[in-house]
């Protein structure tokens, strides 16, 4: 089996399945599994034969099966594309020598989750405003108040995060725009790169985010490997993206360019402790900062920017809980918790508390804002961020997910 795949609960004939979702989408053919069959595929390495499958499965299951049906199992998931094979490489390869010979990071959200036209989605993002969860006022038309330092948006779906967007855009339209935009997204599909860089434009309805180049060259020259190595993740990542969106609709022609970065798990190698204890990860946080101090010493102003969420709780994300008001309240409680260390850019504070419990809330922010918080301390910020605002939405195949909007002036 393929390692870069979600196995999605659902319900097929009243009974419920398991619909396999290629985060790579190198593959577009969906594909139900019975719990008994997720458990058989979840055996195929590469190594064991039919045989062996036979009897890893009765050792797991007390079920005898036999071996056509495992067969024809296999060759399912091969003709839908789910299995790791020299075929799937080469495809995967070509996907990425296409997209690294783009010179622009196409908008593939635009039509699917948000409009793909300029004036319709002005108005689809503009409700947000004044929507009951939101600000309650539009965006500012004349800032006064200086570019902040920070900002912390969602990067869930407009559609169920809207408002909490316009909680953090409506703040930063107050402000006047920065002179450089690093962008900290979430890398869902968390490939080896720490941190994922393109010098590519994010294209939008509104037009194109573009990357300050210079400053670019500088920050991806700081990493011990490879900064481009995984720059295929950004081909399908939305975390980015709906900022991209976000901060063209704020400035259109006026937006400073960017450099857009994803954020692989630190956990990785950190599972209990923060990142800070990591020497490779350590000197690149530092090294980075270096360069950001040494842009703002010549009179530019930087923003960091983290597109994240928190808590993702639910069957929809492996766990075998109840979603009840109860459970909802003590997600809040601990997001809540965590977000005091991060309005006080306390890095490895937040960092802690969030895998204290073994992440059990699954915040898919963690690594993007723990790095966000460093770099915000590293070039000067001493005010705490100020919480805007933090809300919980229902996934539609059974869980929560939880997100905020922070904004941190300088």
């Amino acid at each position: 089996m393929r390692a870069r795949l979600e196995a999605v609960p659902a319900e097929e004939d009243g009974k419920p399945v398991f619909v396999l979702r290629d985060l790579e989408e190198l593959t577009d053919k969906p594909l139900a599994l019975s719990g008994g069959g997720m458990l058989l595929a979840s055996l195929l390495d590469g190594k064991r034969t039919a045989a062996n499958l036979r009897d890893e499965f009765l050792k797991n299951s007390g079920a005898v099966l036999e071996l056509p049906v495992i067969l024809d199992l296999v060759k399912a998931l091969d003709d839908a594309g789910y299995l790791e094979t020299p075929a799937l490489a080469d495809k995967r390869r070509e996907a990425a020598e296409y997209f690294r010979g783009n010179p622009k990071r196409p908008a593939v959200f635009a039509g699917p989750s948000y409009p793909a036209e300029s004036l319709p989605l002005a108005g689809h993002l503009g409700k947000f405003f004044t929507d009951a969860k939101g600000p309650g006022k539009d965006k500012a038309g004349s800032p006064e108040k200086p570019a902040p330092l920070g900002l912390i948006a969602p990067h869930i779906d407009f559609t169920r995060g809207g408002p909490a967007y316009a909680w953090a855009y409506q703040a930063l339209s107050e402000r006047k725009p920065p002179d450089i935009v690093i962008a900290l997204g979430v890398a869902h599909i968390s490939p080896d790169s720490p941190w994922v860089f393109t010098p590519k434009a994010y294209e939008t309805p509104f037009g194109p985010m573009e990357v300050d180049d210079e400053l670019y060259q500088k920050l991806s020259s700081r990493v011990w490997y490879e900064p481009r190595a995984d720059e295929w993740v950004h081909k399908n990542e939305h975390s980015l993206e709906f900022q991209a969106v976000w901060l063209k609709y704020l400035w259109r022609e006026k937006a400073p360019k960017w450099i857009p970065i994803l954020v692989s798990s630190f956990e990785r190698f950190s599972p209990t402790e923060a990142p800070s204890k990591i020497p490779t990860i350590e000197k690149a946080l530092k090294d980075m900062g270096e360069v950001l101090k040494a842009e703002i010493e010549k009179g530019r102003s930087v923003l960091i920017l983290n597109g994240i969420d928190l808590a993702h709780v639910g069957p929809r994300f492996g766990d075998d809980l109840e979603l009840t008001p109860e459970l909802e309240k003590k997600i809040e409680t601990e997001d809540r918790k965590s977000l005091v260390d991060a309005m006080a850019l306390d890095a490895d504070g937040f960092y802690r508390s969030v895998v204290a419990d073994e992440n059990w809330r699954k915040v898919c922010g963690l690594s993007a804002l723990y790095t966000g918080l460093r770099l915000m301390k590293m070039i000067g910020a001493v005010q705490p961020g100020r919480l805007l605002s933090y809300g919980q939405a229902p996934d539609p195949a059974g869980g929560i997910v939880s997100f905020a909007s922070a904004i941190y002036d300088r």
